[in-house]
């Protein structure tokens, strides 16, 4: 009971932090001390493990993929490339219903920052034309903005979830994508069904081929870094990174796009703070492990007799429910269940690495916390209880899959 005592001050103070807009990366460091000091882990010991991290290879490839890919996500969003697809995307698709979808989908496809918010015009000015109501456009910009983030390879929050559960991003995206299907089905049925498919036509469209070129001109960045990490013969360990170096190089030379704009970009552009996330939640993960924290919380948690299913999948929940971050459901969840579900440092199975993946995105999803959530709710002028009608059982069938893939590959 103490142990489980001392986890709970430590979220406490997570969440307290959180709630006064500290970084969560500065959080999670700052947690890392408190555990460390609370299981007795020697200091010195835990400025080494602090230090160590910092400078692991691991760490800093992924921080360096992130700031590449906010760096991509910049540049599209500058060469008018993002608008580009919506403009196409609002002539090639007569059903109105597929339209104000894929609207926040195609601007889901880049983790940029504020994107509900760029969608949100484009799905009101559609939802008036469908005769959406406020909770079905907020329902609708927000969800299908999220539907790729358990299987895009350019979302940091996968990025980070493949490290802590210790699969390549291949293999995470072979056992998750029954989420994202679930994700698209629940928009579909718990956003859309109902909705008249006429009226989502643009009143005087451009012909379809120039369309097309438009589409294939504004998209070509993204299906290109996809292609490449995903199926170029290189390390693994290094193939996102060459693909989107290879892609932001292109890019710069097809565009004819000034080489101080990256300068411009990297200085002002980048929101590092996303980066910082990726030093605490690793630091994190090392002092919960070398501190004998994550054995002393396992026991704990055994000791009490409730089902590990529901440890796992509330673990990761309850983290990003409060927070409403998917990188803390992750990071913070994660690292505490692992030993649970992996015996002797094996590897985790395909079904427990969806359920535990399911329980942080969901809970994420949920929390009123999210930003995304947040600010298309106040844009649309939404009322909350009418908005959780629509989420929560587009939440709860994915928590359904999830389960179904637990007990097939658990």
């Amino acid at each position: 009971m103490i142990t489980l005592l001392k986890l709970t001050l430590t979220f406490a103070g997570i969440v307290w932090l959180l709630n006064r807009k500290w970084n969560l990366g500065l959080v999670l460091v700052l947690a890392s001390v408190a555990v460390g000091l609370l299981f007795g882990y020697p200091l010195a010991h835990l400025v080494r493990d602090v230090l160590l991290t910092a400078v692991d290879l691991l760490t800093l490839r992924l921080a360096l993929v992130v700031v590449l890919i906010m760096t991509l996500g910049e540049l599209l969003r500058q060469t008018a490339s993002t608008k580009g697809m919506v403009e196409a995307l609002q002539t090639l698709i007569p059903n109105g219903r597929i339209v104000i979808a894929a609207l926040p989908a195609t601007i889901g496809l880049l983790p940029m920052v504020g994107g509900a918010m760029f969608s949100a015009p484009m799905v009101d000015e559609v939802g008036e034309r469908l005769e959406v109501n406020k909770a079905r456009k907020t329902f609708v910009n927000y969800w299908f903005r999220h539907v790729w983030e358990p299987i895009f390879p350019l979302y940091p929050s996968l990025l980070l979830a493949t490290e802590l559960l210790g699969v390549t991003t291949s293999q995470l995206i072979k056992t998750t994508w029954p989420l994202t299907a679930a994700a698209v089905l629940g928009g579909l049925l718990f956003g859309l069904l109902g909705v008249s498919r006429h009226g989502g036509d643009n009143p005087s469209p451009p012909p379809r081929l120039h369309s097309l070129r438009t589409l294939a001109a504004s998209i070509w960045p993204i299906v290109l870094v996809v292609a490449l990490s995903l199926f170029a013969p290189i390390d693994g360990r290094i193939s996102l990174i060459l693909s989107l170096l290879a892609t932001i190089g292109l890019m710069i030379a097809i565009k004819r796009i000034p080489p101080l704009n990256l300068v411009t970009i990297l200085r002002r552009r980048i929101p590092w703070k996303t980066v910082v996330v990726i030093f605490g939640a690793l630091i994190f993960r090392r002092i919960l492990e070398n501190s004998g924290a994550v054995i002393a919380i396992s026991d704990a948690l055994t000791g009490l007799h409730v089902p590990l299913a529901v440890i796992a999948f509330g673990a990761p929940l309850i983290a990003g429910l409060l927070t409403g971050l998917m990188a803390a459901g992750y990071s913070i969840g994660f690292p505490v269940i692992l030993p649970l579900v992996v015996a002797n440092g094996g590897t985790i199975s395909p079904g427990w690495a969806a359920w535990l993946l399911a329980g942080g995105f969901v809970g994420t999803m949920l929390s009123p916390l999210h930003l995304c959530l947040a600010l298309t709710r106040v844009y649309f002028e939404a009322e909350w209880g009418a908005v959780y009608r629509l989420l929560a059982p587009a939440a709860l069938l994915i928590t359904a899959t999830a389960a179904g893939m637990l007990l097939l590959n658990g």
